[in-house]
């Protein structure tokens, strides 16, 4: 597949033109089931018209020829198996021939009377059964110019037949829409799957290339940081104390321990993880951690883990995790506070909860929390939470960051796939 017309469409354009495609080809579809339906309709009148005037005319053929109306000519040609039944009656009603012989000499029924206008006219009737049926009325004229009606009743059950087969079509075009549709939606749920994991595709690529560059340079940095930290503490052990460069070289020790830090986060944001899950007591770590990320603050700390709640996790990675959320939980709140580190069953996750009660996040930051060198705290690197989503999402897991409700603080949560009974 090209990727130079895959690149410039996003999933919005996608899903438009996918929708317009659609109701497109739906109209077009029912305009043609409609029409065809029409149709059939239209040719089933035509052809009860048609087999009605080519009976009347060939009976008015063979009445001339003989002149006789019971003449055998005549029944045989009414005598078709579409015809319900078939008479000739005079202007007074009388009739004087019929399909039906024990009929011949009686007249028309009063209510209908009624002379045809013109010289052929047909309508759809229902015989006294209840079966629907064609009544079409010919006027004959005898060789002396007397006119006379014939009146031939057809059987509508072949022409309807051929309609309702027609608007059977109703369903079917149901059923292909339905599946038009079905296949439209899948298409463009999987393309745009398709257009969001190939974007995450160069988006880690591209994350890979600068990563590569940031530990080459986070190597030569932190190799000529060295020589620079080095000679500093040399010329500091040099000197007295009451020198006046004695302040300077702190300062420069200073920063160089700085930038130390922020070499040695780099490395590890940069670094390609290998992951050695098993499964983590989390009940035991949080009691182990705790005490060391936490034990100088003054603060309340709550725990509640539970029992059984063992994560498929990276130890040394989730110890990593766990020490950085804690020191931000105790960093947002100061000297005071309370600190809740709870852990829960959640089908075949473990959910694990670190909250604070310090100011929470601001709203315009959400989107970029976990963006790496993007930091809300004075002298941070910005790249604890990112290398925190890494790892855990490296792990099969998810990380979210978001504010209490009610309240102010803010709630860091884990969810790691929990590790089995045994």
């Amino acid at each position: 597949m090209n990727a130079q017309w895959i690149r410039p469409l996003s999933p919005g354009a996608l899903r438009v033109g996918l929708v317009f495609f659609l109701l497109l080809s739906t109209a077009a579809i029912l305009y043609t089931t409609a029409e065809s339906t029409q149709s059939a309709r239209s040719l089933a009148a035509q052809a009860l018209e048609s087999t009605a005037l080519a009976l009347s005319s060939s009976a008015e053929t063979a009445l001339r020829g003989s002149g006789n109306r019971k003449s055998g000519e005549i029944r045989h040609i009414l005598s078709d198996r579409v015809v319900a039944y078939a008479f000739i009656a005079g202007q007074d009603g009388k009739i004087e021939f019929h399909t039906n012989p024990r009929l011949v000499g009686s007249y028309r029924s009063g209510e209908d009377q009624n002379w045809p206008s013109g010289t052929a006219s047909g309508r759809r009737i229902t015989l006294g059964t209840g079966v629907p049926a064609y009544e079409f009325n010919y006027i004959l004229h005898r060789l002396d110019g007397v006119p006379e009606l014939l009146r031939i009743v057809l059987h509508t059950t072949p022409a309807d037949r051929i309609v309702a087969g027609a608007e059977r079509m109703w369903w079917t075009v149901g059923v292909v829409l339905i599946l038009l549709w079905t296949v439209g939606i899948l298409f463009e749920r999987i393309f745009t799957r398709y257009l969001r994991l190939r974007e995450e595709l160069e988006k880690g690529h591209r994350l890979a290339l600068v990563g590569q560059m940031t530990a080459v340079l986070a190597h030569e940095i932190r190799n000529a940081l060295g020589s620079i930290k080095g000679y500093a503490q040399w010329v500091d052990e040099k000197i007295e104390e009451k020198d006046e460069k004695k302040a300077g070289l702190a300062a420069v020790l200073r920063g160089s321990e700085r930038i130390e830090t922020l070499v040695n986060e780099l490395l590890l944001f940069s670094r390609q993880e290998t992951y050695r899950l098993e499964p983590v007591d989390f009940s035991l770590l949080s009691r182990d951690l705790i005490p060391l990320w936490v034990s100088p603050w003054p603060g309340t700390i709550e725990l509640e883990t539970g029992k059984k709640t063992n994560v498929i996790a990276d130890r040394e990675k989730i110890e990593r995790v766990l020490g950085n959320a804690l020191r931000n939980a105790v960093e947002a709140m100061g000297e005071a506070g309370t600190l809740k580190v709870s852990a829960r069953h959640d089908g075949q996750w473990i959910e694990i909860r670190i909250e604070d009660t310090g100011h929470g996040i601001p709203e315009k930051e959400f989107p970029r929390l976990f963006t790496p060198f993007h930091t809300t705290k004075t002298g941070g690197t910005g790249l604890g939470l990112a290398y925190s989503k890494k790892v855990i999402e490296g792990m099969g897991g998810r990380i979210t960051l978001t504010n209490r409700q009610g309240g102010g603080g803010a709630i860091l949560t884990l969810r790691l796939p929990r590790a089995g009974e045994s």
